[in-house]
């Protein structure tokens, strides 16, 4: 089972400016936390295929010579030079001729030789290890780092805007508008938002006082603002509801992602598609933002790349599953010769668009 790491972020609108220090620094970076994604990708791999008593020959992080390597029982665990995606290596998983050292395997422990459910549960288990890692991330940034909240005071009040003309200043407490309770900022925002160039009455609490004031949001495409931004607040989720909030962020990211494809593939919105040196420039500003930013972006990555495996493309995990349910169908696997050489062809088309794909965001970065 192997993880590549070409991933398309549908939709993402990238900046690029020209390389320096922090840029090799963000590219480091990038390749790093990438590479923890792929271990937890081949992680479940490696898990689900022990459950079953699959003999593992090696487990690798990376790619080519390798700079560390041990034995630890059955398993071969390696790092290697090139540290983009990663693999476990299953006894018997080509199908076809068995190498001198599969052979000495029993058939039983064969990664061909088990049951299509078990091979396709194999063969989830690192998408889904991916997912999992999302949601754990998503908890961090729910229940450890907290997330920065609106509250209804006002931060900042934009100079030369109603708000400003009106007599508003940072520090004012919102209270009502036009007679409404206010118990959070969305609550102003919604009525504003509907009162383009209607004098609205704001009552607010300064120094212990309540004053009315009468403010006219300007109309902005049709929208109602006035000029002010709400004070923020660091809040942090009780653990049981970070927990909650997390799988359903999972869940989110899940579908938004799948509507994305879904309408790139209808033609309806162009696909933006980065590689490792353009996700250096994207995990380096929201590194920038702080770390709620910058661990939350982390986790729809994580979640992006168990979606992408899972797509029937040939070399990757959706392809294997297809051949685990075909072979679910008609009882009996698909010639192992035939689905090695079209993982083969899948191989080279995902090789050759990685390559593409960093040769455009190295271009993106110099001009």
């Amino acid at each position: 089972m192997t993880m590549w790491v070409v991933i398309p972020l549908l939709g993402a609108a990238l900046s690029f400016g020209a390389v320096n220090d922090s840029s090799v620094f963000r590219v480091a970076l990038a390749i790093v936390f990438l590479g923890v994604m792929a271990f937890f990708h081949e992680l479940g791999h490696f898990l689900a295929g022990k459950r079953f008593g699959v003999f593992v020959h090696e487990f690798g992080l990376g790619f080519g010579p390798s700079l560390v390597s041990f034995k630890l029982g059955e398993t071969r665990y390696s790092l290697k030079l090139f540290p983009l995606g990663g693999f476990v290596r299953f006894a018997g998983e080509a199908g076809g001729g068995l190498s001198r050292e599969d052979s000495a395997v029993p058939v039983e422990r064969r990664f061909y030789s088990q049951p299509a459910l078990r091979k396709s549960v194999i063969v989830a288990a690192g998408p889904v290890m991916n997912l999992l890692l999302a949601a754990f991330l998503f908890f961090l940034v729910f229940s450890v780092t907290g997330l920065d909240r609106t509250t209804p005071f006002i931060g900042e009040v934009i100079p030369g805007k109603p708000a400003a003309q009106g007599g508003m200043l940072p520090g004012d407490r919102i209270v009502a508008v036009e007679g409404q309770p206010v118990q959070k900022w969305e609550d102003m925002v919604a009525v504003v938002r509907r009162r383009p160039g209607l004098p609205t009455r704001f009552v607010v609490e300064r120094n212990g006082r309540q004053l009315e004031l009468v403010i006219t949001p300007e109309s902005v495409n049709g929208v109602g603002l006035i000029g002010v931004q709400s004070r923020l607040e660091r809040s942090r989720m009780h653990p049981v509801e970070g927990i909650v909030s997390a799988f359903k962020e999972t869940v989110y990211v899940v579908t938004f992602w799948v509507k994305g494809l879904v309408e790139t593939i209808a033609g309806k919105v162009r696909p933006e598609i980065t590689g490792p040196v353009g996700i250096s420039q994207i995990l380096g500003e929201a590194a920038s933002a702080g770390i709620a930013p910058f661990l939350y972006l982390l986790g729809a990555i994580s979640a992006n790349l168990g979606l992408i495996n899972l797509l029937p493309i040939p070399a990757l995990d959706g392809s294997r599953l297809l051949f685990a349910a075909i072979e679910g169908v008609r009882g009996k696997p698909v010639d192992p010769e035939k689905e090695n050489f079209i993982h083969f062809i899948g191989f080279a088309i995902l090789m050759a668009l990685f390559v593409i794909i960093t040769y455009r965001d190295i271009m993106r970065l110099i001009m």
